[in-house]
């Protein structure tokens, strides 16, 4: 596995190998020119990549039909993002609804895209939550802002930016662009360290339990009050 270890890897995850080798040829044609390779895996061999050493950029975890608020289906995520805490993960579904991609914020994931998407936007979306973006449709955000789902899981989103300090609502805006916590400090003129610690702290004041739905919570701040692109990246 040295070899492999050395070279950084796409996860594709379904518990159909038929459908899921598909979508990781789909996939490898995108990321091979970026000195990456795609591995189609079952559910239950996740382990086995998160005690290998390998660097995994990206895991695309496809559920078909199912919904994310199934019990089955649900201890799959949790399984992903218990092995991969750090990892940015993306949900493909069949699905459309808004109640399943906001499901996703729920879990931690960076990303809900339904398989009725155009393939060079699904191609761009995981290039940019790779790169520390979020991608989710815009009705999810707006269900969320409706306040049927942002009182489950966001009960501090009413209170608004107005309790951030200057210095944490720039972070803020760059979070919502997808930056890193390396670009941001490159960009504000302070230590990476110091980023994590307004992180942690915006968070805290939004009521997010992590990175995305901060980035999420953004969004609803910004692009639905002004209308917004569809779909929405953070």
């Amino acid at each position: 596995m040295t070899g492999d270890a050395q070279k950084a890897v796409v996860l594709v995850v379904d518990t159909l190998a038929l459908r899921c080798a598909g979508i990781t040829t789909l996939i490898n044609e995108w990321v091979s020119p970026l000195g990456k390779s795609a591995h189609a895996i079952e559910p239950e061999n996740l382990g086995f990549y998160s005690q290998s050493g390998t660097i995994v950029s990206l895991i695309v975890l496809n559920v078909g039909g199912s919904s994310l608020h199934d019990l089955q289906t649900r201890t799959m995520l949790r399984a992903v993002r218990d092995q991969f805490p750090t990892t940015p993960c993306a949900i493909l579904s069949d699905r459309t609804e808004a109640d399943e991609a906001v499901g996703a914020v729920s879990f931690g994931f960076q990303a809900f895209i339904s398989t009725t998407t155009p393939l060079a936007v699904v191609h761009q979306a995981l290039a940019f939550i790779m790169n520390g973006g979020a991608y989710f449709p815009r009705e999810a955000l707006l269900e969320i802002a409706d306040g049927r789902d942002r009182a489950r899981y966001h009960p501090s989103a009413t209170t608004g930016n107005s309790q951030l300090t200057p210095r944490q609502s720039q972070v803020l805006d760059r979070l919502r662009s997808g930056k890193s916590n390396k670009l941001i400090a490159r960009e504000l003129d302070m230590q990476e360290s110091t980023v994590k610690v307004h992180v942690r702290q915006i968070m805290s004041k939004l009521g997010a339990t992590n990175r995305t739905q901060v980035a999420i919570m953004a969004l609803m701040k910004g692009d639905l009050a002004a209308g917004g692109p569809e779909p929405a990246m953070a």
